[in-house]
């Protein structure tokens, strides 16, 4: 299976426009969550690991596996030959790796909405010297491949007792106002969920 879905993604990659020398897989959904539903576990059906931080990077000929300390067991365990684990703190950062390994004016793409502008900078940063370039994915090549991904979650909004919420919904949504007329704002977009909890 797993050799079937990286053969399948390199087949995308190469007639992606522009071809893509290499493939970013975050662990992140559209929320920059570290914990995410079955169906946005899109590293996890790309490489077989199922912790719940790391990145999987594709190039034509290698399949590499980053995560912290807390799973560099499990990843060994989970990982097939097809992949080699990145122990993030001993090994080269995804970033530095990509710029020293992919050749000068490689393609790398991402699904935008799966990285931080934040960390996208810091890797057109990095890919500058090589006049690297990332590229914006305009679907997600995994979506393409994963045939059996599981539909989208649909869960009652609940709102949390005040003792564990420590203001009402009113209270918070007050102190919210009043803080954006302090700062002179109309609006505030809030896009992680956990900010949005109620």
């Amino acid at each position: 299976m797993a050799e079937e879905t990286l053969a399948a993604l390199r087949s995308l990659m190469a007639s992606h426009s522009p071809a893509l020398d290499a493939l970013v897989v975050p662990s992140e959904d559209y929320h920059q969550s570290e914990y995410v539903s079955a169906r946005d576990k899109r590293r996890g059906f790309v490489s077989g690991f199922n912790g719940s931080a790391g990145l999987a990077l594709i190039t034509a000929n290698q399949a590499l596996l980053w995560t912290d300390g807390r799973y560099f067991l499990q990843a060994e365990q989970q990982l097939s030959n097809q992949w080699k684990l990145m122990r993030m703190g001993e090994d080269p950062t995804v970033d530095i790796w990509m710029a020293d390994n992919l050749p000068n004016d490689a393609t790398i793409g991402v699904d935008p909405w799966c990285v931080s502008v934040d960390t996208a900078q810091k890797w057109e940063s990095a890919f500058a010297k090589k006049q690297q370039k990332l590229i914006q994915t305009t679907k997600n090549l995994v979506d393409e491949v994963w045939t059996s991904r599981p539909p989208p979650e649909t869960n009652p909004v609940v709102v949390h007792p005040l003792e564990f919420a420590g203001l009402s919904v009113e209270d918070k949504l007050k102190d919210l106002r009043e803080k954006l007329l302090q700062e002179n704002s109309r609006a505030i977009i809030l896009a992680a969920l956990d900010e949005a909890s109620l």
